[in-house]
Parts: structure tokens; sequence; C-alpha cells
């Protein structure tokens, strides 16, 4: 598996800016991966948790048709 990933894929610091991710037409918060080809979205729902095993917060995986938009920040 390549690091060189396409224009599908997309987490907080690829340098594209904020963006709004939905999954199945519902607005999924606090994203941390969502690859529109694969239609998977990883996320930290709130209230934020830390896993009973390690230093490393609770994520959820949602599965669907993912849509990424960006924000106009002007």
């Amino acid at each position: 598996m390549g690091t060189n990933r396409g224009s599908h894929v997309h987490t907080p610091g690829d340098g594209r800016g904020v963006r709004r991710v939905f999954v199945d037409g519902v607005e999924v918060g606090q994203v941390v991966f969502a690859d529109t080809q694969r239609g998977i979205v990883r996320y930290h729902p709130l209230p934020l948790k830390v896993h009973k095993h390690g230093k490393r917060l609770i994520e959820r995986t949602r599965r669907g048709a993912v849509l990424v938009e960006p924000i106009d920040n002007s």
C-alpha cells in the first residue's frame, strides 16, 4: 500500500482546507479520515472518550455514499 493517496482521500492535515463531510446525506462531525471512493468515514463521536487500554480517542467508522464539500471561508 503506497503513501500516494488520490484526491478521494481526505484527512485534517492534507492541506486542502476545512471541509464538511456527509455520509448518506447526513453530516458527520469530528472526521479524521474520509474516502469518497471506498465510502468510508472515520470520526470521533461526541463526547470524546479515551480508550481504556491506551491513550487514544475512541474512533467510529461509518460506511455509505460519502460526499466531501469545501467550506468557503471568504
